[in-house]
């Protein structure tokens, strides 16, 4: 596995982490796999760790390369930073993806709460847009309210704002036939976003669009990976059913998506060694 750790561009405040998998499965044989990035909520005030690399390190886990996003929140956040920097990140896989063997027709933005919003953000906004997105309990509607209007303060720099600014905001009235497939999870319990989940797969559904909903009964905002990982010494993060998602989440990856693709150079990378070593006529060179 190989680590990095970049700054975007222009956005001093953000940062790029991934874990890029081994793809040699056997001698000459490279395996393209998909990319994860995961954007962790935390009401665009910060960005959670228990949302972060816990998620990240479980889809690698499972054969993904994953990356994470900690973007600009509170007051550096303004004119959408954000989404700026989820562009960027998505962009830039794409133009590493031969170096690094991302498949470049499947990457996916993975966000919780406010991290889903910017997740469906770069998938109804951005200009590098995902080819999934799966998206926890997220803050999807931003109606003008003094409890629930402050994400879009701060996405706008203001602390005065009216309700074309909240509508701006609200990312089901940008969901077109063009979205990317989408993977939803919440619970019924949660006062903060169930409606949200349920608002896009309703769009969704009504655009005739690919999504998969999981809606479970029991539980607040902010379970991430609902186990022992991510717990904080309370139960009320633990979930043995809410924590079913990530594997659902794999397991529908891999339906839209398909099977990895492969790169099989097995012939001349193992000839080349052989003549390297004197055991075959000719050079290296000649299995280029």
């Amino acid at each position: 596995m190989k680590m990095i750790y970049l700054s975007v561009p222009g956005h001093p405040e953000a940062t790029l982490e991934g874990y890029i998998l081994d793809c040699e499965l056997s001698l000459g044989q490279e395996k393209n796999r998909p990319a994860v990035v995961v954007c962790p909520g935390g009401g665009y005030l910060y960005c959670s760790p228990r949302e972060a690399e816990p998620v990240a390190l479980r889809y690698a886990a499972q054969g993904f390369h994953a990356f994470i996003l900690r973007y600009s929140v509170g007051w550096d956040a303004a004119g959408f930073a954000p989404l700026q920097e989820v562009n960027w990140v998505i962009g830039y896989l794409r133009e590493h993806a031969a170096e690094w063997h991302i498949d470049p027709k499947k990457i996916v933005t993975c966000g919780f709460s406010a991290g889903g919003h910017l997740a469906l953000a770069a998938g109804v906004k951005a200009e590098n847009k995902p080819n999934a997105m799966i998206l926890g309990y997220p803050a999807v509607t931003t109606p003008n309210h003094p409890m629930s209007n402050f994400m879009v303060k701060l996405l706008t720099g203001k602390k005065e704002v009216t309700d074309a600014d909240c509508a701006e905001f609200s990312l089901e009235n940008y969901i077109t036939k063009d979205a990317p497939p989408v993977f939803l999870m919440a619970t019924a319990e949660d006062g903060l976003s169930p409606y949200g989940a349920l608002l896009v797969a309703n769009t969704y559904s009504r655009l005739g669009l690919g999504y998969e909903l999981h809606m479970f009964q029991h539980g607040p905002h902010g379970y991430s990976l609902a186990d022992e990982t991510t717990a904080d010494g309370s139960n009320q993060v633990m979930n043995p059913s809410f924590a079913q998602w990530h594997k659902l989440s794999v397991d529908w990856l891999y339906r839209i998506f398909g099977q990895p693709s492969f790169t099989d150079k097995s012939t001349s990378r193992m000839g080349k060694i052989m003549a390297d070593m004197g055991l075959i006529p000719g050079s290296g060179a000649d299995f280029a």
